[in-house]
């Protein structure tokens, strides 16, 4: 049997920093995950480590720069997109974290929490459809989850799509009538059928409203056919007979 691979200086030094990670000690990680991609500037978990140690700091540009650089060397590590989308809503950046969300899901679209993530950033961006669209496909990812639900239900909400609000929660409650917020979520649901019938019953009394006004308008422009507008006859030239006295 082989003799397991040595392990490397970098390797080392990135394990030492996870383990101090681990404890919730960050500046030595850093030092730790610093030294490490110096030692192996490849090494793209030492920088997603660093990102992470500086984020729990609250240093976002320093993280975001640390991600950007695993990124760099692993353009296809899904994880470090969504964290550092993460630290762009953070620092309020709603249009670059959708952006790199949206990246994730398309490197990892089996992750039902980038879409989720991305739903909640178009949402609070106001891309109301492209936030429904993907709390959508979040929960067809996971439809037992509650949050995706409810947000996909909110979003629904929001642009006045009561009956799609309500079947959303509908789909949610059948596939787990036993969940501890089941109750609040039937109480929600009754809400929206009666927001969806009262939304019914107002655009069927729309459709009557405008059917008479299209009546009325037909009748008058029939009205108005029936009437012709006649000219005035023209003044007699001097060689013209003069009309007849009626």
């Amino acid at each position: 049997m082989s003799a397991a691979p040595a392990e490397t200086p970098a390797v080392k030094l990135y394990n030492q920093g996870a383990e101090l990670f681990k404890k919730g000690e960050y500046d030595p990680a850093i030092d730790c995950f610093k030294k490490a991609a110096e030692a192996d500037p490849k090494l793209y978990r030492a920088w997603a480590y660093l990102g992470m140690a500086y984020a729990q700091q609250g240093q976002l540009d320093p993280a975001i720069e640390a991600y950007r650089k695993c990124i760099d060397i692993a353009p296809q590590y899904h994880k470090a997109f969504n964290n550092v989308g993460e630290l762009y809503r953070r620092k309020g950046l709603l249009d670059y974290a959708a952006m790199v969300f949206k990246m994730a899901t398309e490197i990892a679209p089996e992750f039902s929490h980038y879409f989720y993530n991305l739903g909640i950033t178009y949402f609070e961006i106001g891309m109301y459809p492209q936030a429904e669209e993907a709390f959508t496909k979040a929960g067809n990812l996971d439809p037992k989850d509650y949050e995706y639900a409810t947000e996909l239900a909110q979003v629904q909400f929001t642009q006045k799509k009561f009956e799609g609000a309500a079947n959303t929660l509908e789909r949610f409650l059948k596939d787990q009538p036993e969940h501890d917020r089941a109750p609040e979520t039937r109480a929600r649901l009754a809400m929206l059928r009666r927001l969806a019938d009262q939304q019914k019953a107002a655009a069927a009394s729309l459709d009557r409203h405008k059917s008479e006004i299209r009546r009325v308008t037909l009748d008058e422009e029939d009205e108005n056919s029936r009437t012709k507008i006649v000219g005035d006859d023209p003044l007699p030239g001097p060689n013209d007979p003069p009309n007849p006295v009626s």
